[in-house]
Parts: structure tokens; sequence; C-alpha cells
């Protein structure tokens, strides 16, 4: 191995993570939002370096890993049922519904072009798997690379905290305790289906998009902790059920 592959190599999780917020940053600029494919080039640019060719491939492979077979419904099944069962005790507790659910087809056509589930590629695809072999020797390996990762995923969030635009406790709490934990989850038993993470993360922000209306005000924020609370639970189920191991069957990057 030559010396600059020997270089990258050896700092490619700070190389790939300082990447994806410059990429994914620099739109906010000219005040246009995060970019969502920042960790994809970034993990893209970073296998390129380290590995090459077979790397991509590798890569690629995973990212057109369409063998998912049901847990394409496992993700959206659970995002729906914490969704009900926060509108549910939302509504008990005293709470007005102030409009019906809704699907505008123009939100749905942005998310399609820019919604989270192009970040999964870099996230996922390549981030994932790598700190799971890396830590493949540690005690609760699958558990650390999943907060890694999580951790990571939020502080990629925070410029939208710093404007404004998502409270703090859904980039942080959310992403660490809750999305990262059960995106682990889903690509290890897909044995390694991107697409499914992708179909989740897009079901995020559309059912998101569809439940907007129902509450204003300290309702909507009540009903979306609520919501956050089930997902956590969702996600300790799922923690303690398998052991902290996400369904980590053991290493299988090379990347």
């Amino acid at each position: 191995m030559n010396q600059p592959r020997q270089f990258f190599t050896r700092y490619r999780f700070p190389l790939f993570f300082l990447l994806s917020y410059l990429l994914s940053w620099w739109p906010l600029l000219g005040r246009l939002g995060l970019l969502p494919y920042g960790p994809t080039l970034s993990a893209v640019i970073v296998i390129a370096l380290t590995v090459g060719r077979a790397g991509l491939r590798e890569f690629w492979g995973r990212v057109t890993n369409f063998r998912g077979g049901w847990w394409y419904l496992v993700g959206p099944a659970i995002l729906a049922g914490g969704l009900a069962v926060a509108f549910l005790i939302n509504v008990l507790l005293g709470s007005s519904v102030s409009a019906p659910p809704q699907l505008p087809l123009v939100a749905v056509g942005v998310l399609l072009l820019l919604g989270g589930q192009w970040e999964e590629p870099g996230w996922t695809g390549y981030a994932l798997p790598a700190l799971q072999r890396r830590y493949a020797k540690t005690s609760n390996g699958p558990l650390i690379a999943t907060l890694i990762l999580g951790v990571f995923r939020a502080l990629w969030h925070l410029p939208l905290v710093i404007v404004g635009a998502i409270p703090w406790y859904e980039a942080f709490l959310m992403n660490v305790l809750v999305f990262q934990p059960i995106i682990s989850w889903l690509y290890n038993k897909s044995r390694g289906s991107v697409p499914v993470v992708m179909v989740f993360h897009f079901m995020s922000n559309l059912l998101s998009v569809v439940v907007s209306p129902l509450f204003t005000g300290s309702d909507k924020i009540q009903y979306m902790i609520l919501f956050y609370a089930c997902g956590f639970l969702a996600a300790l189920v799922i923690a303690w059920r398998s052991g902290f191991k996400f369904g980590w069957r053991g290493p299988e990057s090379s990347l």
C-alpha cells in the first residue's frame, strides 16, 4: 500500500465525517438548506482513496441490494404504529385535532429529489458496516458503532438546529437514541440492504408531512414528543431483544 493510501486509510473516518459536513453544509451559504447527497459523495471519495475500484464495486452492491424482502415494510410499520399510538394518547390527554392529514404532491416531489433517504448510501452503505467492522472485537461493538454514527448523524443536522428549522431534541435525541438504532437493525437484518433503509428514511419524512396538520401549538409539540417516546421504546426493545447487536452477524465489510 502506497503512503498516500495508507494515510487516507488510517484517517478514513475523520475524513468521511468531515467531507460529509462540508459537502452538505456549503449550500447554507446561499440559504438553500442541507444537501442530502453530502454523506454519499463523501463515501465515494473516501472509498476511492482508500480501497479503489474493488471498494466502489462493493459499495455499489450494497446500494443496489434490493433483496430486502418484507423488511421494506417493517420500518414504515414501526413509524406508522408510533404515530398512531402517539395520536391516541395525545387525544386522550385533551389535545384537539386541528385538521385532517394531508399529502401534498409538491412535498412528495421535493422529498423524492432532496429527501433524507439520499444520505443513507453514505451513513448506512459505508459508515455503519465500516464502524461495525472497526469495533468487531470490542465488547458491544455493534452498539458502539451505532451510537458513534448516531452522534455524527445528529451533528450533521446542527445547522438546522441553529437556524431554528428543527428542535435540538429532534436532531440529537431522535437520531442517537431512536433513528440510528432502528436503522442499524433494519440494515443488518435485511442482510445489508441500503434500499430498505432508504425506504424507511423516506417514509419518516413523508409521514411527518402527512401528520403535520393534525395538531398545532403545544398540542403539536406534545404529539411529537409522544411519538419520539414511542420510537425510543421501539429502539430499546430492538436493542434488548437483539442483545444490543442489532442483528449484526459479524464482519462483512472490507472498506
